[in-house]
């Protein structure tokens, strides 16, 4: 699978041209032969979500197990939930390649290819999750993607980018983009039931002109990296170009009036799966090397059922005053909002030794 990704990850003008399709058709149904034999391969639970389990896979030889094929590679599969109706597989897949890898590019997203799960794998990976709840996974289609988790020799960095660019009908005096007025209010709910409050980064800065505020981003993105490897990371987001790219289709998408006057606009939908994705980055320790941040999770959206939920939060936002630092609360909420710095970013720290 490994070949595959590779060049899955290459934009679509530059694919290799001796790559062999025949042998790509030929490993995938290997491998979705070997995940429909049990007997042949191992499951590991990785992770989960509203709607979607992610678990590894490992070859069976013997006594012993391997990657073998799945070197690289997760399997994704849909669960059903009660009160979520998520669109299924084969229309995410059909979005993801029609919609978002034209508009994205190739190469700035987690590759993924399409295969089918019979019902008796369903019912071993429900049991490899070892969950007691109402979910469950069914047969049908499933997907295998890029394992972009940390490898020996990396750095890796997951964030969701989320709203790049201001809301369009958001409070015309506001002192917070959008994710900063959300994550207030997240913020409030928290502090109400006594969990950690974290402050939250604003997007805003990843993406700003002045390379000092995109520094100062990047160091609580990543407060664990050398400055040097901080850096590295701004340098790459500004030659991938990838998240002005996403800010530039963000705005495209959601202009003006669109959540409140027309949210079935496939546009409008692209631009809030985009505000929802998740990004990988994965940085080489060689600093000749180069540094890979992809997109993952740009998932079409169930708009209709959506709608109303956006339109929610938006109110919210806009008439209990968390947009423009005038929320009804005893004890005020802190961000660090872009939109409200008034005073110069603060200085880099000393150079290290």
């Amino acid at each position: 699978m490994e070949k595959i990704w590779r060049h899955r990850s290459e934009p679509i003008a530059n694919g290799s041209s001796s790559y062999e399709r025949d042998l790509e058709t030929t490993t995938l149904q290997e491998c979705e032969d070997l995940i429909n034999r049990p007997q042949g391969v191992e499951f590991d639970y990785v992770a989960e979500g509203r709607a979607n389990v992610v678990f590894s896979v490992r070859e069976v030889d013997g006594l012993t197990t391997r990657k073998g094929r799945f070197e690289g590679t997760l399997l994704r599969v849909a669960k059903a939930t009660l009160g979520v109706t998520p669109c299924d597989y084969k229309t995410l897949q059909d979005f993801h390649e029609n919609q978002v890898m034209s508009r994205v590019g190739r190469q700035h997203l987690v590759p993924q290819v399409l295969i089918q799960i019979s019902a008796r794998v369903a019912g071993v990976l429900h049991k490899r999750r070892g969950r007691c709840d109402e979910s469950e996974i069914r047969a049908g289609y499933a997907m295998l993607m890029q394992d972009m988790r940390a490898l020996p020799g990396y750095l890796v960095l997951e964030f969701k980018p989320k709203w790049l660019a201001q809301s369009p009908i958001a409070s015309l005096d506001a002192k917070r983009c959008r994710t900063c007025a959300r994550e207030a209010f997240r913020n409030y709910q928290r502090r109400a039931n006594e969990e950690p409050v974290p402050v939250p980064i604003c997007p805003l800065g990843l993406v700003h002109e002045n390379p000092a505020v995109v520094m100062n981003t990047i160091r609580r993105l990543a407060p664990k990296w050398t400055e040097r490897d901080r850096k590295r990371l701004a340098h790459a987001f500004k030659s991938s170009g990838i998240l002005k790219k996403l800010r530039e289709l963000q705005t495209e998408g959601d202009h003006d009036q669109a959540l409140l006057q027309n949210p079935s606009d496939p546009s409008f939908g692209l631009a809030m799966t985009l505000r929802d994705c998740s990004c990988y980055v994965r940085m080489p320790i060689d600093v000749d090397q180069a540094v890979e941040i992809k997109l993952a999770d740009v998932d079409k959206k169930n708009w209709e059922e959506k709608q109303m939920y956006w339109r929610e939060t938006h109110w919210n936002l806009v008439d209990n005053g968390w947009y423009t630092c005038e929320e009804q609360v005893d004890t005020p909420i802190v961000t660090r909002c872009v939109l409200s710095q008034t005073s110069s970013p603060a200085p880099p720290p000393p150079a290290e030794q």
